[in-house]
């Protein structure tokens, strides 16, 4: 599935035509944030690299359901 969203308030060919629209937590509290096509792909390869660092499917289910 491509989550991706088309950035209609692209100002300058140097900013991203698509933006990654995800919900993490931060300091307790849900937000917004944009990711570029580019922070994905930096983001996976860093996951690929240190999967250690990935939480497993019951800390994923516990985190988005706040247990």
């Amino acid at each position: 599935m491509d989550s991706r969203k088309i950035n209609q308030g692209r100002k300058s060919k140097k900013e991203a035509a698509y933006y990654w629209p995800t919900r993490v937590r931060l300091d307790g509290q849900s937000v917004w944030v944009l990711l570029t096509d580019a922070e994905v792909r930096r983001a996976a390869r860093r996951a690929e690299v240190n999967p250690e660092d990935v939480p497993g499917l019951w800390k994923r289910i516990r985190l988005v359901f706040g247990l």
